[in-house]
C-alpha cells in the first residue's frame, strides 16, 4: 500500500468519511483565518485558537482552467468557497461537469488523491457541488 501524504502539512485533518480544514480564530478580534498563521491578518494579534471549519459552503466564484499545470490536465475548475464562518477557501472543484457551476450554489468538502509522487499518493481537500440540493 502506498503512503498517503498531505500536499501541505497542517491544513486539514482527514478522518474516515469526514475530516475538516484547520483554521484559527483570533482571540483578540474574532477574525477567522485559513490557513492558520502565527498572527492575525486583521489585528496582528498572536493569541490564536485552533478551530475546525465547516464542511459546507457556497461557491463564491470560479473559473475553468484550459491550460495544463504540473499536476492537472485541462479542463479543470478552481474557485473560492465561502464558509459560514466568513472565510473563503481557494480550492479545486471536482465533479463540475455533472452539475453546472453557479455562483451561490451549495458546495461540500472532500479529501482525496490529488496526484502521485514516486511511491506516495498526495492528498488534499477539494470541493464538489452538493448532492443535497439547495443553492442561492
Amino acid at each position: 500500500m502506498r503512503a498517503r501524504v498531505p500536499f501541505r502539512e497542517g491544513l486539514f485533518e482527514e478522518t474516515p468519511g469526514k475530516g475538516s480544514l484547520i483554521g484559527a480564530r483570533c482571540q483578540q478580534c474574532g477574525q477567522i483565518i485559513f490557513p492558520r498563521r502565527e498572527a492575525c491578518l486583521n489585528c496582528l494579534g498572536q493569541d490564536l485558537e485552533t478551530i475546525r471549519l465547516s464542511r459546507n459552503g457556497k461557491l463564491y466564484t470560479y473559473t475553468i482552467v484550459h491550460m495544463p499545470s504540473e499536476h492537472f490536465e485541462p479542463p479543470y475548475a478552481i474557485g473560492w468557497i465561502e464558509l459560514p464562518e466568513g472565510v473563503r477557501i481557494f480550492s479545486q472543484i471536482r465533479d463540475w461537469q455533472e452539475r453546472h457551476l453557479k455562483i451561490g450554489m451549495d458546495m461540500e468538502l472532500y479529501f482525496e488523491r490529488l496526484w502521485d509522487e514516486e511511491d506516495k499518493e498526495v492528498i488534499g481537500y477539494v470541493f464538489r457541488p452538493s448532492t443535497k440540493g439547495g443553492g442561492i
